[in-house]
């Protein structure tokens, strides 16, 4: 078969004890063995859902950054006695490489630390996976402790010296239609499998954010432990069954490859690193485009302000429910996009609906995490709070957060200040439907039809039913009024961060 799923293991979580941490940037002295030497390569199919390894560890020609909790100390949101140990490689003659590579640790240390419950310990190992044509590829495995247990989670990135550019997994394959094919293919793969909830399954960058090749040049994707878990209803999904992977044949995958997936492919299978990089044909010099598995929000053409176009953006707030899954139902159906502002404890709880509303270009924003008045916090609680959905989403699509609103519209000064510190706008809204007062679905319908104007956000709920029952009408009757559905960005005109619409909101509740 040219694809085939692969019973999932648990990857052993590596520690490097008694290693004492290195700031980040000390080039670790250069160890005298042959990175050939340092780790094994899936060799004769031994193992198809494994990547193939060159290296795990410094030598040859390669270094090592080391780090730990007091080198990340410009996040927004910094727990106490949380432990971070961290590692990634440092190549002498690709610096880029090392400093992308820097930046994405960063990010998983600060979304690890706003994006998970009671955060204890963080380890981040590497893996050599590719070296060779002028193509690198770095495996970083995740090893994280938290209030629900332990995790394992891994990202592969790639480096083009052609470029200088350090590039996605999803940068492996040709296109986001190529993305869509290989995530039907997943889905087929991991159809009988207990442990997988295919519907959570969504061609987005972070669901893709491990594709390489094994020792006989098989594509591998491996999903992070629990990433495809079923729902568990308050609580996050089961991590137990461990890594999941799908292996096509390369027969199979070739036609989805990018000219970078098929020179990894062949940096994958080289007999030994080599780690010799042509000089760049254009530094940065990349396609320019979005990698696949990243998607835009509305659609780009609508231009709410040329003074012909009348405007509405459909706001729904407390979500995902088990009830926001037959919100998008009805939203596609309609041809609708909306704009969704989530709550901590269910994106923790139902990430898959959340990967499904990014993937069908809604508009993901934060609407707090505990859902409590935030200008009654005192000020140190607010960074948690404005941080946690953005890092929760970031986890789980890529995509970072731009708009904030807070919970119950309750603002003030303080969070005006720490949602602009986290580079994001906050949007409340133009028209309450007042669905949360326990109206039924017709009063809900005229709250909105007797109040919208051009350029309406209005406030609704995706956990009250009479709400998704208000939503069809809703949209015929603004669309007979020639209305156009956008997201709250379009309706409001591309917010900056630290802006505050409306401008004279003052959330006092």
């Amino acid at each position: 078969m040219s694809s085939r799923r692969v019973q999932p293991d648990r990857t052993v979580p590596r520690t490097r004890a008694g290693a004492r941490p290195l700031r980040p940037g000390t080039l670790l002295v250069v160890l005298a063995l042959a990175l050939a030497a340092c780790g094994n390569r899936s060799a004769d199919g031994e193992e198809p859902d494994r990547l193939a390894v060159l290296a795990d560890g410094p030598g040859g020609g390669v270094g090592e950054r080391r780090g730990d909790a007091g080198d990340f100390t410009d996040h927004p949101h910094q727990p106490e006695g949380v432990q971070v140990s961290v590692a990634h490689p440092e190549f002498e003659d690709a610096e880029a490489f090392t400093e992308g590579l820097a930046a994405r640790v960063d990010e998983e240390v600060q979304d690890f630390r706003g994006g998970t419950r009671d955060p204890v310990s963080l380890d981040i190992g590497w893996e050599l996976v590719a070296a060779g044509g002028g193509v690198l590829g770095v495996r970083l495995v995740r090893t994280e402790e938290d209030m629900h247990g332990l995790r394992e989670g891994y990202a592969t990135y790639w480096y083009d010296a052609r470029t200088e550019d350090t590039a996605y997994s999803t940068e492996l394959l040709a296109g986001q239609e190529e993305l869509t094919e290989l995530n039907a293919i997943a889905r087929e793969d991991l159809a009988d499998d207990g442990d997988v909830d295919t519907d959570s399954l969504y061609p987005v960058l972070r669901t893709y954010d491990s594709i390489g090749f094994n020792g006989t040049g098989d594509l591998v994707v491996e999903f992070d432990d629990g990433h495809l878990s079923p729902a568990v209803e308050g609580h996050v999904p089961d991590s137990a069954p461990g890594r999941k992977t799908v292996v096509v044949g390369h027969e199979e995958a070739a036609p989805l490859l990018s000219d970078l997936g098929e020179r990894a492919r062949k940096a994958a299978l080289v007999d030994g690193a080599d780690l010799a990089l042509p000089g760049a044909e254009g530094v940065g010099q990349g396609s320019g485009a979005a990698p696949p598995g990243t998607f835009t929000a509305g659609d780009p053409d609508v231009d709410c302000y040329d003074g012909e176009t009348r405007c509405v953006a459909l706001t729904f707030d407390d979500g995902p429910v088990e009830a926001t899954a037959h919100l998008l139902d009805i939203l596609s159906e309609e041809g609708v996009t909306a704009s969704f502002y989530l709550n901590g404890d269910p994106v923790l709880t139902r990430p898959g609906v959340l990967r499904r509303a990014y993937a069908e270009g809604h508009e993901i924003a934060s609407h707090g995490d505990r859902h409590e008045h935030m200008n009654r916090m005192d000020t140190d609680a607010l960074p948690g709070q404005t941080a946690a959905v953005s890092a929760m989403v970031r986890r789980q699509t890529g995509h970072t957060v731009e708009l904030f609103r807070p919970p119950f519209g309750a603002t003030g000064e303080g969070v005006h200040a720490e949602v602009a510190d986290q580079g994001m706008a906050e949007v409340a809204w133009t028209v309450d439907s007042q669905d949360w007062e326990g109206l039924e679905r017709d009063q809900i319908v005229e709250n909105v039809l007797s109040r919208v104007e051009p350029g309406a956000v209005v406030l609704m709920h995706d956990p009250l039913a009479p709400s998704l029952a208000a939503v069809p009408e809703i949209v015929e009757r603004l669309r007979e009024q020639d209305y156009v559905f956008v997201t709250s960005s379009q309706a409001i005109g591309g917010p900056e961060p630290g802006n505050v619409h409306p401008p004279d909101w003052d959330g006092d509740w």
